[in-house]
């Protein structure tokens, strides 16, 4: 059953069920009341009669009783004969028990003696009756209840409470009278019963004829509703492949009826100018506000055009964005025909070209800095064709080759190259247009060209290779080098002159730190002489100038071989092996265990590696750092020295670390200059050439050498040496 109609029906039976039960409970809600309002009458007669003909007699009968207890009161006559006297009044009539209370709400009289002199439960509200001065009844089922009859069950009830007025027309009492009205209840009961099966049986059929016009209504709606739904889904492939087509396409699509009213736009407007297709459809002369100012009146003219049947096509334009951006667009006028064939408007496209145009100009931009470039270059550039022909020529090229443009190009480029280069051009250029490769191309080569005088020169050539609508071209850079080369020359020459002058200046070093020695041993060993024969003849200052010149000499004797040792590490150097550069450095320690001893010297060592040296000169080395650092201690105390080794890449860099005297910041590279001194004689002896072995060492080794110190806490000597020495002399 079609949903909507079913929820009705059930909705539609709750419905009439709810009626009936209503019309039947205000049935019998109204019938009830029209009893109690008959049984109130009653009593109300029943009050009347007994304020007018009883009151006045036992009215000092109930003043009286005021002050007397309940068992008093219930033995005094007049309570037997207000018995009778109700009894008259109420003969015939189905009165179950009848009251009086006072205004505080005591029971002074009750068909039942034990409720006599009592207080009512409900004495604040009989109270409050009696003296508002009116009557209030109410309707009671009863389980069990005690009368004047006895106790009887499952009774209806009216109790109905009435002023009692003296002559004065005040209220003095309440009189309280309990009606049997079960009898008329069973009535309304089964009355009520007959209406309800009444009302049941015409809702159902009610509810039987509703049921079946609805199941009508559900078959004729089920059937609309399944052509609805076929056309719907209809309509909705329709209007899917209309938004795959419009929608979402990258392009403005818009349509616009004769009148010139924009219909639809697609979402594509928003990306690109920032208008929601909402504001669009509230503007009246779309798309004027959004063209710039200078294309608004041509297009204005074309959208006239457009709505009498006149389209045109890629109509270039700037779009004024809601942002304020300017783009670049491009506009195409369509008709759209309904179904029938009949023109109900035209279609907009409108396509983003702002990147195509941004292209444009940097095209030309980089055209003009490349022509710039080109003729502004010192360097030649020259383009050719595949043929070899001259195609591009700058003014580089022209003050290189001393030709004009209008004389060279279209021209073929063997004319720019000596006889010898030609074949070899020619058969490379057909090898690359053809493979699209070259062992040249990018690459700088030495050349030789040719000017327009005949002379040959040296040039450094770039080709580079390029197609333009599937031809290829050269563009060749070419750069005069005459100067260079002559410049190369010239440097070639003085370093060799330099390096025969240097190893000339070793040799003489060697041979005269050499050569040196022996006269200066004849002279030292003839002063010693003449101050053993005669130095006690020629006085003390004789001997104290004797003492002098020979303690020059020994010095002069140490500064030769010094220099005869930092000579010799060049001159005399060994080939490089592989060297455990543990043991190097145990020899060098060995060498100075003298000095070791003598300064209480402590030598720590990490595991060094094996590197390719020159064993002897690695033993200098280390012997010339560890002695330093022996040497230069401070007073009192014990030299502490570390020596270690780490791997940085392909190097070995160790370091030799002291608690010395330190170095000052300022002479870190001073003391690696040969005989340069940071101290006196008398305070440290040497002459100064220590250090500057070291470093000739180490850079023959194709190392370097450094200090870190701290002036007055010690030093920390570096030297790197290569793991694997690429070319061992």
């Amino acid at each position: 059953m079609f949903r909507l109609l079913r929820y009705f029906s059930l909705t539609s039976a709750a419905v009439l069920s709810v009626m009936a039960v209503c019309f039947v409970l205000l049935y019998r809600n109204d019938q009830l009341e029209e009893h109690v309002g008959l049984a109130q009458e009653e009593n109300a007669r029943l009050a009347a009669s007994f304020a007018n003909s009883f009151w006045r007699q036992f009215s000092p009968f109930f003043q009286s009783t005021a002050e007397m207890s309940p068992e008093i009161m219930r033995k005094r006559g007049e309570l037997r004969a207000l018995d009778l006297a109700f009894e008259s009044l109420t003969q015939g009539l189905p009165i179950l028990k009848v009251r009086v209370h006072t205004l505080d709400g005591k029971v002074v009289y009750s068909t039942l003696r034990e409720e006599v002199g009592l207080f009512d439960p409900h004495s604040r509200d009989i109270a409050e009756a009696g003296r508002s001065n009116r009557s209030f009844g109410a309707v009671h089922f009863y389980r069990s209840m005690a009368s004047a009859r006895g106790n009887l069950d499952d009774r209806w009830v009216v109790t109905s409470y009435w002023p009692i007025k003296a002559d004065t027309d005040a209220v003095v009492g309440v009189l309280e009278l309990n009606s049997d009205v079960s009898p008329t209840m069973e009535r309304l009961d089964r009355a009520t019963l007959r209406l309800s099966a009444v009302v049941i049986i015409g809702f159902a059929a009610l509810y039987a004829i509703l049921f079946f016009v609805v199941r009508r209504a559900d078959t004729i709606l089920r059937a609309q509703h399944a052509q609805l739904d076929k056309s719907r889904s209809e309509l909705r492939e329709k209007e899917e492949r209309f938004r795959a087509i419009a929608d979402y396409t990258y392009d403005w699509e818009s349509w616009l009826d004769k009148t010139g009213r924009l219909q639809w736009v697609n979402p594509a407007v928003e990306r690109l100018a920032g208008y929601s297709p909402r504001q669009c459809l509230e503007m009246t002369d779309y798309p004027l506000p959004m063209v710039h100012e200078g294309d608004r009146a041509r297009m204005s003219a074309l959208r006239a055009a457009a709505l009498s049947d006149d389209f045109q096509t890629d109509v270039e334009f700037r779009l004024i964005c809601r942002n304020g951006t300017v783009k670049w667009a491009l506009a195409s006028f369509q008709p759209i025909f309904s179904d029938s064939g009949l023109s109900i408007g035209s279609r907009w496209s409108i396509h983003d070209i702002t990147m195509q145009k941004k292209a444009e100009r940097r095209i030309r931009e980089s055209e003009l800095r490349y022509r710039s470039v080109t003729l502004s270059a010192a360097d030649a550039i020259i383009s050719i064709n595949g043929l070899g022909n001259i195609v591009s020529w700058n003014r580089g090229a022209e003050a290189i080759f001393g030709y004009a443009e209008v004389e060279i190009v279209g021209r073929d480029v063997t004319m720019l190259m000596p006889e010898a280069y030609r074949g070899r051009h020619n058969s490379g250029i057909r090898r690359v247009v053809e493979s699209g490769h070259g062992t040249i191309l990018g690459l700088p080569t030495l050349f030789e060209g040719l000017r327009r005088d005949g002379e040959v020169f040296p040039a450094e050539l770039t080709l580079s290779r390029w197609e333009m609508d599937g031809v290829p071209f050269f563009t060749a850079i070419l750069r005069d080098i005459t100067e260079r080369k002559a410049a190369e020359e010239e440097l070639a020459n003085r370093a060799e002159a330099l390096e025969r002058s240097n190893a000339e200046l070793e040799q003489f070093a060697y041979v005269a730190s050499h050569d040196l020695q022996e006269p200066l041993r004849t002279v030292t060993s003839f002063l010693q002489l003449l101050q053993r024969k005669f130095g006690a003849k020629m006085g003390e200052d004789a001997d104290e100038y004797i003492n002098f010149a020979v303690d020059g000499a020994r010095r002069m004797h140490r500064l030769i071989s010094d220099l005869l040792a930092y000579s010799r590490v060049s001159t005399h150097g060994q080939q490089f092996l592989p060297v455990d550069a543990t043991q190097a450095l145990k020899t060098a320690l060995s060498n100075l265990s003298g000095a070791m001893d003598a300064a209480s010297a402590t030598v720590t060592i990490d595991e060094m590696p094996t590197i390719d040296a020159d064993d002897s000169q690695l033993v200098s080395l280390f012997q010339n750092l560890i002695g330093n650092a022996i040497k230069y201690r401070a007073d009192g105390i014990s030299p502490q020295i570390h020596v270690s080794a780490k791997q940085a890449g392909t190097n070995w860099i160790f370091s030799v670390q002291d608690n010395g005297i330190g170095i000052r910041s300022e002479h870190f590279d001073r003391i690696f200059v040969i005989f340069q001194r940071l101290h006196l004689r008398d305070e440290y002896d040497g002459t100064g050439i220590g250090l500057a072995v070291a470093k000739k060492i180490v850079e023959r080794h194709g190392g370097r050498i450094w200090v870190e110190s701290v002036f007055g806490e010690g030093s920390i000597f570096y030297f790197t040496l290569p793991m694997r020495h690429p070319a061992k002399p």
